[in-house]
């Protein structure tokens, strides 16, 4: 595809994290790549009145809309700019750049997958399902692709393949691996161990263990209706069994009921899709503690970082070093004084974004 066929926006969520993708891209394409300019504004009531300015560019053309949607007025923007590029406009493709999903977590009943038995959920039956709505919605705006790095469980994909739209999931496990591999002395290489809290962790833990060439440690966790979370204490026979079916499902032998034998002098790499309040990273960081591990390091795809997160994160601080992405922005209001190491997962949407783009021509 030629890049005088792609039109590039942005919307306002993270656009900072936009314009590196874009270089990544620019560099890729050997030639620039850049956003085509969109006046941000509000009617004096709230309502919402952004405008692509040159959108006479637009017709018969593939938009790639930018958004990190982190907010319902993020997602609102988003959905308002790729209704007006598809169905007033005239955009003939439509990809989506969400580094971020809002509503990824209301995903009740949305598979029919092992994996739910395994995460022993309840299942909210008066919750909306939101994640299947907002996709419902993109793919009614025009949405043809979407791309996201970590989604929180495969009901995203399975929302996306129902309302066809393509998926792309972006996996950081390549960039975490990296920095655990600079932060770690080569000579403790082999104490290492990649640490699921839970089952969803599972897959992107068996993703970096088999970068790192280490074992997995996993147990399961009790989400109940008021989201507050337990680990479940499983049956010696039970633990067996799960284990074979973990290690049979994912196709990787070195899966662990984790005991503290297994977690004793050792460098633990527990691994999150995101941190929100911080309450549960640090209660399971404090608990590898106690199991006497050598160090414990978290890392997290989506700085999430709700309201009062610094006093539940860095209590009794249990962490060696902290590592996200920048998904969603994390500001001067946000720092930590060097206790979290800054991740870009810009080259890895570039790459991916180069590979859609060519597949179209």
């Amino acid at each position: 595809m030629q890049k005088t066929d792609v039109v590039f926006l942005s919307g306002q969520g993270n656009h900072e994290l936009g314009l590196k993708i874009l270089d990544e891209l620019s560099e890729l394409f050997g030639s620039r790549c850049q956003f085509d300019h969109i006046t941000i504004n509000k009617y004096p009531d709230g309502e919402l009145d952004n405008r692509i300015v040159n959108h006479s560019k637009i017709k018969g053309k593939t938009v790639v809309l930018y958004q990190s949607v982190f907010s319902q007025e993020m997602l609102d923007e988003a959905i308002d700019l790729i209704w007006a590029c598809k169905h007033q406009y005239g955009a003939t493709y439509i990809i989506a750049v969400f580094p971020f999903l809002w509503n990824r977590r209301q995903d009740p009943m949305m598979t029919e997958d092992k994996k739910e038995k395994w995460s022993k959920k309840i299942v909210k039956q008066d919750e909306v399902q939101r994640l299947r709505k907002t996709i419902h919605l993109l793919s009614c705006c025009g949405v043809n692709e979407l791309m996201v790095a970590t989604p929180h469980s495969n009901a995203m994909e399975n929302a996306c393949i129902e309302y066809g739209i393509k998926f792309h999931e972006i996996d950081p496990s390549s960039l975490f691996a990296t920095t655990i591999q600079t932060f770690v002395p080569h000579e403790d290489h082999h104490l290492i161990k990649i640490y699921a809290p839970d089952a969803g962790s599972i897959p992107r833990a068996v993703n970096l263990a088999n970068l790192l060439h280490c074992p997995v440690l996993f147990n399961l966790k009790h989400r109940a209706i008021n989201d507050k979370t337990s680990i479940v204490e499983e049956k010696i026979e039970e633990r067996d069994n799960l284990v074979n079916e973990f290690r049979d499902y994912y196709k990787f032998q070195e899966i662990y009921y984790i005991n503290p034998e297994l977690v004793k002098n050792m460098i633990i790499i527990m691994i999150e899709d995101e941190v929100a309040s911080g309450s549960t990273a640090n209660d399971t960081g404090q608990m590898l503690q106690r199991l006497t591990a050598k160090s414990v390091f978290l890392l997290a795809t989506h700085p999430v970082l709700t309201p009062g997160w610094r006093n539940k994160l860095f209590y009794c601080y249990p962490f060696t070093k902290i590592a996200m992405t920048n998904t969603i922005p994390r500001g001067y209001d946000k720092r930590t004084g060097g206790k979290i190491f800054d991740i870009t997962v810009a080259p890895m949407f570039g790459a991916s974004l180069f590979k859609i783009l060519n597949r179209l021509q």
